[in-house]
């Protein structure tokens, strides 16, 4: 654990839907029921103002340097579901073609109704940290998480140095399965990073519980927001520790 990090909250709330498509999802559209890593990542990205040429090379930049967790602001909830028509962009002659002339097929979306979360984030790299918060604030292109027509607003709640600590009380999702017999809690994976342009990498087992702060049995490591206590997932060294994971270790 480092010795110390610098980072800031960030409250995102979703006037509309959102939808974190589940990307092995085919026939039905899931969502996870939080932002992936990734979508965060992208989305300070965004903020920056990252231009296409340069944009994997921006995103590897940012894996190197962060520190992430979230949790829900209200309570989790379930996705809501609608009938869609997805339709089939396919052939060479797409771009001239009118919408209507291309095949569809009828598709249940699942979303969630103007969610809010709040970010923790942190790197030892204090300059990188406050030029992120500074574009948050100020992004160079509008916002959005998930669908880019997902809107979200953000604000920076807090901004400091955060320090390492023990507590009982977690305010982010926990690594490893968890279990509480005052609280219940969802167990998933997340897109944790891009290993490369078309290659995706996973968490480790999460545990997101159903309100907070997660009362743990004992005290844990943890690092300090503020007045929140919470995990905080290195992206660098979980990557390397997925694809570890992934090649057996060899």
């Amino acid at each position: 654990m480092a010795g110390s990090l610098y980072g800031f909250i960030v409250d995102a709330e979703m006037p509309y839907f959102a939808c974190f498509r589940k990307p092995t999802s085919t026939s039905l559209m899931l969502t996870y029921p939080v932002p992936p890593f990734t979508t965060i990542v992208g989305m300070i990205a965004n903020a920056l103002g990252v231009s296409r040429p340069v944009y994997f090379e921006g995103i590897a930049k940012l894996q190197e340097l962060l520190w992430l967790n979230l949790r829900p602001i209200t309570t989790l909830q379930r996705p809501s579901r609608e009938l869609a028509k997805i339709l089939k962009l396919v052939g060479e002659e797409r771009e001239q073609r009118q919408p209507t002339s291309f095949p569809s097929s009828p598709m249940h979306k699942y979303f969630l109704v103007r969610p809010a979360f709040r970010f923790f984030v942190a790197s030892e790299d204090n300059e990188a940290i406050s030029e992120i918060a500074d574009a948050l604030r100020k992004p160079e292109r509008p916002l959005y998480l998930g669908q880019s027509d997902d809107m979200v607003v953000v604000e920076i709640v807090w901004q400091g140095e955060v320090l390492p600590t023990e507590s009982d009380q977690a305010w982010a999702m926990l690594v490893g399965a968890r279990a509480s017999n005052e609280q219940s809690v969802e167990l998933l994976r997340l897109p944790l990073a891009f290993a490369s342009e078309r290659q995706l990498l996973y968490s480790p087992l999460l545990s997101l519980p159903t309100r907070f702060p997660f009362q743990l049995p004992n005290p844990e490591p943890m690092w300090r927001f503020g007045d929140e206590t919470v995990p905080l997932i290195c992206i660098r060294e979980a990557m390397k520790n997925a694809v570890a994971g992934e090649t057996g270790g060899n």
